[in-house]
């Protein structure tokens, strides 16, 4: 794959996403979009899931939650193809967040629920943290308070595991605007001072947001926690020092979103209805209808700015803005009617491409299973279940210098076969295998050469380490109790050795173990030769049971 020339003068891949992901951090998700895009163009698959997992974040973070959920089903396939269970959950708890701006609180749960599921078998921090804070957030907006700072409070400890400030800032001020739920719930029920207890822990965690954001230069969440502590001081009556507090921030136009000046305009707003200085209210909330980025936004200030016109005594201002706050009404619903659809499409696409690469996942699985099996079969001698010939070929490929050879061979193998019959010449076979595998080490490859032969190559040894292995598989082979087989079996074995380091040639070292084996099996069998064998004497037989004879 050809990468762009813009992608090429821009730097390389890696660099491209590790730029976005420092944008997306200060909270400039157009910037970090743009560097996601060139980054997502490369061929390698897993920068590519991690940058098409950023790009889902920056169009959620920009209020394009359409094209973010199309975008999801893409970075999904990719994690899926590539196993990237890390950005895949991210993926999911993204998701979530937009099909809770869209109303489908059901459908939000069964997604963070996914994602957190994914994320704890991922292993990896980083998602876990993301998966969890989602959930944070999901529950704040379904106010179940109680799991939501559960959730917040695990994601919290999570990022400061990581250090990762910006994300604990985050979730300390989602705590603070789950307190101030609880504070209204009180004052609801008559608890005035359980309602200013509560606003008090909510300023307090607030305060500590705004800090947080500052110190690590993340705009959007220092407005987001300065917003929602000019509300809880408001709350508490402390209206004047909520309407200073505000009065102190101001609009950076190459930082602040459309979507933050709208929130800190309708909130002084609402501050200043909620004191009575409805005319400067009316200045704030007439600004938040101009700077609105989107209807549902100019819906809010619409609703808040009639009410202050009406108790500002301008019930013409009020009746005209009440007008244009039922016409949005009208249009905010049918978009989000359209939305829905769309996102419903866009979710039986992603649950279709889902399906078929969990299919595609399973079929390769199973073609890898089937190939590995070959390859086994291939290399593996399907009567003892050791390796066979052509994979002590392949290892003996590499050459031979310090290690040994050894060829084993059943002694009179034919007379087995023809006075106890063929079916107890394998149960010999498949047995003799066992004592071989036992009496070896464990670097050591026992491999069926052939018929009744056998050859074990001998790992990292010398003449003297080789030689005593070689007469302990005699002894074991010889010793073993043969009648559990057959009544009246007795069984030994003959070998040859020979030094890995004699020839440089693996096929020569392999002739001179087979010229030891045969001279062993003249020698009159059952006993080891070696390249310092000296004169041969035959060996008496070892004979495991009374009355047993051994022909040699």
């Amino acid at each position: 794959m050809r990468m762009p020339q813009q992608l090429l003068d821009a730097g390389s891949p890696e660099a491209l996403l590790t730029r976005a992901m420092v944008h997306f951090g200060h909270a400039e998700h157009a910037a970090a979009r743009e560097l996601a895009v060139m980054a997502a163009a490369s061929g390698d698959q897993n920068l590519r899931a991690r940058a098409l997992t950023l790009l889902v974040r920056c169009h959620q973070m920009l209020d394009e939650q359409v094209e973010a959920l199309a975008l999801a089903r893409d970075a999904l396939e990719v994690c899926w193809a590539i196993g990237d269970t890390a950005s895949e959950a991210i993926v999911h708890a993204t998701v979530a967040r937009i099909l809770l701006i869209t109303s489908d609180p059901v459908s939000a749960m069964a997604e963070i629920m996914t994602a957190l599921e994914v994320a704890e078998g991922s292993g990896d921090l980083t998602a876990r943290m993301t998966a969890t804070a989602t959930a944070g957030t999901v529950y704040y907006y379904l106010e179940q308070l109680d799991h939501c700072f559960e959730f917040c409070e695990r994601a919290a400890e999570m990022a400061r595991m990581l250090g990762d400030e910006v994300t604990n800032g985050a979730m300390i001020d989602t705590m603070a605007c789950a307190n101030m739920s609880l504070a209204e719930q009180a004052r609801a029920a008559g608890d005035e001072t359980a309602a200013l207890a509560l606003s008090g822990i909510a300023q307090g965690q607030s305060r500590e947001a705004v800090e947080v954001a500052r110190r690590n230069g993340h705009r959007r969440y220092e407005v987001t926690a300065l917003g929602n502590l000019a509300e809880s001081l408001a709350f508490c009556g402390r209206t004047e020092e909520a309407l200073e507090l505000l009065d102190g921030w101001t609009q950076d136009p190459a930082q602040d979103a459309p979507s933050i000046v709208t929130h800190m305009l309708a909130t002084h707003g609402a501050i200043c209805l909620s004191g009575g200085r409805y005319a400067e209210a009316i200045g704030h909330l007439r600004a938040a209808l101009a700077a609105a980025e989107s209807k549902a936004s100019e819906m809010t200030a619409a609703e808040l700015l009639a009410d202050a016109y009406e108790r500002n005594g301008d019930l013409r201002g009020a009746l005209d803005t009440y007008k244009i706050f039922h016409s949005l009404s009208k249009t905010v619903a049918s978009e989000a009617a359209q939305r829905s659809g769309h996102i419903a499409v866009v979710r039986m696409e992603t649950a279709q491409a889902k399906a078929a690469a969990e299919q595609e996942r399973a079929r390769v699985t199973a073609l890898q299973h089937a190939n590995q099996e070959l390859l086994r079969q291939s290399l593996e001698d399907p009567l003892t279940g050791l390796a066979n010939r052509r994979h002590l070929d392949e290892l003996m490929a590499g050459g031979l210098s310090g290690h040994a050879i050894l060829l084993v061979d059943v002694d009179h193998f034919k007379r087995v076969n023809d006075e106890h019959s063929h079916l107890v010449g394998d149960q010999v076979l498949r047995q003799l295998a066992v004592l071989l595998r036992d009496a070896c080490r464990d670097d050591d490859t026992v491999v069926r050469f052939g018929g009744e032969e056998f050859a074990v190559l001998l790992s990292e040894t010398d003449l003297a380490t080789a030689a005593s292995v070689a007469e302990r598989l005699r002894a074991r082979v010889a010793a073993f109790d043969w009648t559990s087989i057959a009544a009246g079996l007795a069984v030994t074995a003959s070998a040859g050795l020979a030094l890995g380091d004699e020839s440089g040639d693996p096929s020569v070292v392999l002739a001179r173990a087979d010229e030891r084996l045969y001279a062993a099996k003249h020698a009159g069998r059952n006993r080891v030769h070696s390249p310092s064998s000296p004169a041969e004497q035959p060996l008496e037989p070892v004979l495991h049971y009374p009355g047993a004879q051994l022909e040699v």
